[in-house]
């Protein structure tokens, strides 16, 4: 697992955008916890990290295209899922294993 931040830059900044292991990835704060997915939205590419989040459902600004946090299941297309990993709080570091 590796350090991509602290809660205290999650709260404050917004979604953490990092790289572990040469995967680019996206921390999301959900209901107090971080959620880590790939940056790019599996539809088209768009930047993840520029999406809005209602609830625990993430839509990507390119084509509205929405994902479930939790279980990374999108809106429009049953099959097509977003990839998330493992995350761990330590205090107040946050660590991502893909």
């Amino acid at each position: 697992m590796e350090k991509v931040g602290t809660m205290g830059e999650l709260k404050s900044d917004g979604p953490l955008k990092a790289k572990v292991d040469g995967k680019a990835i996206i921390v999301f704060l959900v209901n107090d916890a971080p959620i880590a997915t790939q940056a790019r939205c599996p539809h088209a590419h768009g930047p993840l990290h520029e999406g809005e989040i209602c609830d625990t459902v993430l839509t990507c600004v390119w084509h509205g295209w929405s994902f479930d946090l939790v279980s990374g299941q999108c809106e429009e297309d049953p099959d097509m899922v977003l990839e998330r990993y493992d995350v761990k709080v330590e205090g107040e570091d946050i660590f991502v294993s893909v």
